[in-house]
């Protein structure tokens, strides 16, 4: 078990589900009896995973929020979805502008399983095959990727999210990047809260990113025993900015603030309260939990795919 009792105070939040693409609008729709509708994926007719339901996407605004075109290009969803929650809780919480240095910043996030466009990958793989048919290293480096776009690659990337985030929010300080599962977003966050009790850093920022309703990583959760067509996969985002309490924006409302923060292994049943809500957004839930759990009446407890449980307590 790994246990965090200093207390941290939660700045800053942003989150993106497909209840709303804010903390706010998603509060509303709970509130309002809303709650996460999916249906079957035609490109997975005809296959095993016909039955398991899923949220195909959600819809923020990106352009209106990160209008940098050119880095757009290097966007894939999850990039897209975790630049939406960060700088929504960057904005809330606004540390550059409160005199704290970008080297003091800290970045720590968690991605889920990396999903691609499925035509560009077959189109790939089939012009990388040898003369036997068989998959071949020279081959696709000499045709294969010639295939694709340059910036195909930077789709594929786990660590790619964090690194749009780092430059558009100017965050040079500690980070770390963990995938793909729930407990590995919960050890970033439990990361960010050392950090900032060695006194690394004087503000961390963690944010979490999945697309489970990807048709690829929709197929490998339920082949995996990850997921089941009892329970709807959704896209999911979210983003909290840390800080010790006593330097936590002086003079503002009070902020929430996490203590005995937990991850255990004990290989206890899957168990996410928010799956009913929002669905299961696998890798974005521990931080969904934290920021939804603190202005509502959820259990502050969730166990992932990888058999550990996340927990927290408020102080």
């Amino acid at each position: 078990m790994r246990n965090i009792c200093l207390e941290v105070s939660v700045t800053g939040t942003g989150i993106v589900t497909c209840l709303g693409d804010s903390l706010a609008t998603t509060l509303s729709a709970i509130d309002s009896g809303c709650r996460v509708r999916g249906e079957t994926l035609p490109s997975l007719t005809g296959t095993p995973y016909a039955a398991y339901p899923a949220v195909p996407d959600v819809n923020p605004d990106i352009g209106a929020r990160i209008t940098d075109r050119r880095m757009r290009k290097f966007m894939s969803r999850h990039s897209e979805l975790a630049a939406v929650a960060a700088r929504q809780a960057l904005a809330e919480s606004a540390p550059l502008a409160r005199g704290i240095q970008p080297e003091r910043i800290g970045l720590y996030a968690g991605v889920g399983l990396v999903a691609v466009d499925t035509r560009t990958s077959i189109d790939l793989l089939r012009k990388s095959l040898d003369e036997e048919g068989a998959f071949s290293q020279r081959v696709f480096a000499d045709k294969g990727l010639h295939a694709i776009h340059p910036l195909w690659s930077f789709h594929t990337l786990a660590n790619m999210p964090a690194c749009i985030v780092s430059v558009l929010e100017k965050i040079k300080g500690d980070n770390g990047i963990y995938t793909p599962w729930e407990d590995q977003t919960a050890f970033a966050l439990l990361e960010a809260a050392h950090a900032l009790r060695r006194g690394d850093i004087d503000c961390a920022v963690v944010v979490a990113a999945d697309t489970p309703s990807h048709p690829s990583s929709l197929a490998e959760l339920a082949n995996a025993g990850y997921i089941d067509p009892t329970e709807t996969a959704a896209p999911g985002a979210a983003c909290l900015v840390l800080e010790r309490p006593e330097g936590a924006g002086a003079g503002q409302p009070p902020f929430p603030r996490l203590t005995n923060i937990r991850l255990a292994l004990d290989n206890a049943p899957r168990a996410d309260p928010l799956a009913p809500l929002i669905g299961r957004t696998v890798a974005a839930a521990p931080l969904l939990l934290v920021a939804l759990a603190s202005r509502c009446k959820l259990p502050r407890r969730l166990t992932g795919c990888g058999g550990h449980t996340f927990s927290f307590e408020e102080a």
